[in-house]
């Protein structure tokens, strides 16, 4: 990475501009995650803008997650490595508040839950088929003991999204389940609910292991599909009774 990489910027909201270019050089390749920025001085000479606007921009940055500031022998500006966990919390909060409906939410569950299944299915190892059966007994022991299964239930989805081996989907799919999270905390789920859930994902594991993609395609918009239109009646009613 070298200072030619960069361009004089205009003089106004020049703070802003030093982000977008350094933003834009990260999108391009140019930066890469753990690369080291070139000095203050250096930036500043290459932008054509003051070390108050430089540290500005640098501050805008670091405040989105992108740029780590490091002190010690290896201090700097640095770009930072964002991991699955960090894209996931800033999508899933976009979402939020874009006041996303029910209907919307499980429409974009089945297209994404699709996806996953037909990926997992075509790449999945034999390690993740154990971990389902983990997941699935886990389940069974919970309602058992009438432990609350809701978390395990949703960890059934981030395993298949996992076994897809692409970090696109896991982020997807998790940013989405983080806002389904969100509709199920308002309301409860009985023991009738829950086995009907689990029954569900006993016949998609089963239909997984039988390599029948479109039954286990077809059990899970099923399933989906349910779990949405239940949850926007529990909706709809409590707001009746408002």
């Amino acid at each position: 990475m070298n200072a030619l990489d960069f361009s004089s910027v205009k003089a106004t909201r020049v703070s802003q501009q030093v982000a977008e270019q350094i933003k834009n050089l990260i999108l391009s390749g140019k930066l890469k995650p753990g690369e080291k920025l070139p000095s203050e001085r250096e930036l500043s000479k290459a932008l054509g803008v003051g070390r108050l606007s430089l540290r500005e921009g640098f501050r805008i940055l670091e405040s989105s997650g992108i740029l780590v500031t490091r002190y010690g022998i290896q201090s700097g500006s640095y770009i930072a490595s964002a991991g699955i966990e960090q894209l996931t919390a800033a999508f899933s909060d976009i979402l939020r508040l874009g006041d996303i409906t029910i209907s919307q939410l499980t429409e974009a569950r089945l297209e994404i839950g699709m996806i996953n299944l037909k990926y997992f299915m075509e790449r999945a190892i034999a390690e993740d088929i154990r971990e389902l059966d983990e997941c699935i007994r886990d389940i069974e022991k919970k309602l058992k003991t009438g432990v609350p299964t809701r978390e395990a239930n949703i960890y059934f989805h981030q395993l298949i999204a996992r076994g897809a081996k692409n970090p696109v989907f896991i982020l997807l799919n998790n940013a989405l389940l983080d806002v389904w999270r969100q509709f199920l905390s308002k309301f409860e789920s009985p023991s009738e609910h829950t086995r009907k859930v689990l029954a569900g994902k006993k016949k998609i594991l089963k239909y997984i292991k039988a390599k029948n993609f479109p039954q286990a395609a077809e059990t899970m918009q099923e399933y989906i599909t349910y779990s949405g239109h239940r949850i926007a009646f529990l909706i709809e009613t409590a707001e009746k009774n408002q």
